[in-house]
């Protein structure tokens, strides 16, 4: 009898040592928690990524073209006036009215320079062109595929991006002072929004 009782011990401490196994609804709740967790991390990450995309809108940089790359127009126009004039002078004056022409063409080529605007923003790439009804086009900084940065000695250079856009494959802004920086700028941008971009697309799979 004691024997079957020292068993019987035995067997009550083996079974008592045993893990019990969870029931169905810890199960659940611990699927739960981990579902909770997940989603957090999610909107989380979403939140930081909004944050970056939706952030105010700050100019880099603004400027236009120079007017040395009108200079040929000019040119001519010059040499126009000169021949008009002589023209006017020795056969008709009747020729000193076509003087009009030349004055139009360079006018017309000063106002260009002043409407084209190129500008880099933490959002975007913005041109802006025409004189008498301006076209604005606008190249978000995710689609910038590469940059090329053009820098003389003197401080002066230029940026050419190129971006996924089939309109815009590639774009050459004007000359601006301190370029590497301007461009080291956009680049920390660009490389920021996509990422974070990425980010998004990643948790919503």
């Amino acid at each position: 009898m004691a024997e079957e009782t020292h068993e019987q011990n035995s067997s009550a401490q083996t079974l008592d040592n045993q893990e019990t196994p969870p029931t169905q609804t810890e199960q659940t709740a611990t699927e739960s928690n981990a579902k909770t967790s997940e989603e957090k991390l999610q909107e989380a990450v979403e939140a930081k990524a909004k944050k970056v995309l939706n952030r105010k809108e700050e100019i880099i940089w603004r400027g236009t073209p120079r007017h040395v790359l009108m200079f040929k127009y000019h040119a001519i126009s010059f040499l126009m006036i000169l021949a008009f004039s002589y023209l006017g002078l020795n056969i008709s004056v009747y020729f000193f009215a076509l003087l009009v022409i030349p004055v139009v063409l360079s006018g017309i080529k000063i106002l260009e320079v002043k409407t084209n605007i190129y500008e880099i923003s933490n959002k975007r790439l913005k041109m802006k062109k025409g004189i008498f009804s301006s076209v604005t086009n606008e190249i978000e900084l995710y689609h910038i595929k590469n940059t090329v940065l053009e820098e003389k000695r003197n401080n002066k250079g230029y940026i050419t991006f190129y971006t996924t856009n089939e309109k815009f494959e590639k774009i050459k802004f004007p000359r601006m002072n301190n370029p590497s920086e301007i461009h080291s700028k956009v680049r920390d941008i660009y490389e920021e929004i996509k990422l974070e971009r990425n980010k998004i697309t990643h948790t919503k799979k």
